[in-house]
């Protein structure tokens, strides 16, 4: 479990670096909620076997079906505790979400997914990219870059992923 909780800090970190980019211009949003739902954008993976989340090799259909359930269990989670903010709940829910609607769990789409998800998505993908895990070896950060644009980028919202870019600059 350090590997998640390391990677929560990266994401935390990353999407409340870009979130000040990407809402500069406006006041509405509150920053310490955002961030803390940033930090627990994986809360729903406590209910996940270790086994699975370790797992060296390549995921099974139902390993995959498994672990695509950590938002909504999250989600859930946050929920039940009635102490977090509306803001780190979509986070949580929508953090795998995907703009051209392949994501997961609700397959939104384009603008359906709140900017919070967006913005977390990429800060998450990103370090997935440059973290070593069991089953692949790490990226540099150029390498991450250029993956995410030239295969990836139909994920992500253009503007959210070409500010990201930006931040390494």
């Amino acid at each position: 479990m350090i590997m998640i909780r390391i990677h929560s800090v990266n994401v935390g970190a990353l999407a409340i670096s870009l979130a000040k980019v990407v809402l500069k211009k406006e006041n509405k949003h509150d920053l310490n909620a955002l961030g803390a739902g940033f930090f627990l954008h994986d809360l729903g993976k406590i209910h996940i076997p270790e086994s699975i989340i370790n797992k060296p090799g390549k995921l099974t259909g139902e390993e995959i079906q498994i672990m695509r359930r950590h938002p909504d269990m999250g989600f859930n989670l946050l929920l039940e505790t009635k102490q977090i903010s509306e803001e780190s709940k979509l986070v949580v829910l929508q953090h795998h979400e995907r703009f051209n609607g392949t994501g997961y769990p609700k397959k939104l789409r384009g603008e359906d997914i709140h900017i919070y998800g967006r913005i977390c998505s990429v800060a998450d993908v990103f370090d997935a990219l440059v973290s070593k895990r069991p089953y692949k070896s790490q990226l540099s950060h150029f390498e991450a870059l250029k993956l995410m644009k030239n295969e990836m980028l139909d994920h992500f919202h253009k503007d959210v992923f070409e500010k990201f870019v930006m931040m390494f600059k």
